[in-house]
């Protein structure tokens, strides 16, 4: 049974019963642990559930589940679209933090004849993007190996964060609604808190289906937000408590 299929078969478990155990999905879908685990993270990093001690539950975001399951490679090109516009902020011989996220970890490719100071990141793959896509000076924060997430994580690379100073950083979420800014992980709390304290300007990338979405733990207030790359239009009241001139609305998608 191939991925897809799985989530399909979770998914409508999901509604039933609106929490599942890592066995449960197992039993459902003949899955081994480690590929019922790949299909939990698979989609909570979508914003379909949120993964709890041992299983997964219904998230915020649920009604979005049919538009996940349709998903093809137009949601590529929204991000690209989106990495694209973000990359115009980084100015030359600037230093920069990039975040974990399958939207940032586009952005390198438009870096790839900048003339950038230096690029730190925690994830992975950000940093073999650097590498086959630009000559860029490019950290890898050192701590412990995630697999799940592919980035590094502990008290490690908060710790490295104090020795540097970005001239920007770029960041995702798991949502965002009037209250601010939302991640799905505790271990995103001090993460992200060290990185506000030595960053100039902080960006967030978001695609508009984590638009007025709550996740586990509210992290960032908007005053605390430089900028936010985005493809669709933010409903009115939440554009005026971002700021609207705080927002940057891809090309293809551009509004007054």
């Amino acid at each position: 049974m191939n991925q897809q299929k799985r989530l399909m078969i979770i998914i409508e478990r999901l509604e039933k019963e609106k929490s599942l155990t890592l066995q449960d999905i197992m039993q459902l879908t003949g899955a081994s642990r480690d590929t019922a685990r790949r299909d939990t993270i698979k989609l909570a990093d979508n914003n379909l559930v949120i993964r709890t001690y041992g299983g997964i539950s219904l998230a915020n975001s649920f009604n979005k589940i049919d538009g996940y399951l349709g998903r093809t490679d137009q949601d590529l090109q929204v991000k690209k679209q989106i990495a694209k516009e973000a990359s115009k902020l980084l100015l030359e011989k600037q230093t920069v933090y990039l975040d974990v996220s399958t939207t940032i970890s586009l952005l390198p490719q438009y870096l790839a004849n900048r003339n950038i100071n230096l690029a730190v990141t925690n994830s992975i793959d950000i940093a073999d993007q650097f590498l086959k896509t630009t000559s860029i000076p490019t950290t890898i924060l050192g701590g412990t190996l995630n697999k799940e997430s592919r980035s590094v994580t502990g008290g490690y690379p908060i710790w490295e964060l104090t020795k540097y100073r970005f001239d920007i950083s770029f960041l995702s979420c798991a949502g965002i609604n009037n209250q601010g800014i939302y991640y799905a992980h505790e271990e995103d709390i001090a993460m992200k808190q060290a990185i506000r304290e030595k960053s100039n300007k902080i960006v967030l990338l978001c695609d508009h289906t984590k638009i007025n979405l709550s996740h586990n733990y509210l992290i960032y207030t908007f005053e605390e937000l430089d900028y936010l790359v985005t493809d669709k239009k933010i409903p009115e009241e939440l554009a005026v408590r971002i700021g609207k001139s705080k927002i940057i609305y891809t090309k293809e998608k551009s509004y007054d």
